[in-house]
């Protein structure tokens, strides 16, 4: 089910906003633009909050950018962890707070 999902970007916050300026909008212009509230903008380039696929389809249409890392990043693919099997368990993945 969620294999199908794509991974929003890491630097969404900067994306956003880098794309804003290019425009020569404001966050309030951008709200306004994108019938949203200042604040979730706002928000958004902070990295407080990661947009719902509502959003993210608005903010990428208006803009013209890409918010989606396509299912992974270089961290996923170097990770060695694992059983001798081949698989993973929770137990390689899950960090104990002792």
């Amino acid at each position: 089910m969620f294999d199908d999902m794509d991974e929003i970007v890491t630097d969404y916050d900067d994306r956003i906003r880098r794309a804003r300026e290019q425009e020569g909008l404001s966050q309030s212009d951008l709200a306004n633009e994108l019938n949203e509230k200042a604040s979730l903008i706002r928000k958004l380039e902070r990295g407080d909050t990661l947009p719902s696929d509502r959003v993210q389809s608005k903010l990428e249409r208006f803009l013209d950018i890409s918010l989606s890392g396509g299912g992974g990043s270089a961290e996923d693919t170097e990770w060695s962890g694992g059983s001798s099997s081949g698989s993973y368990t929770l137990g390689d993945v899950v960090k104990r707070k002792d």
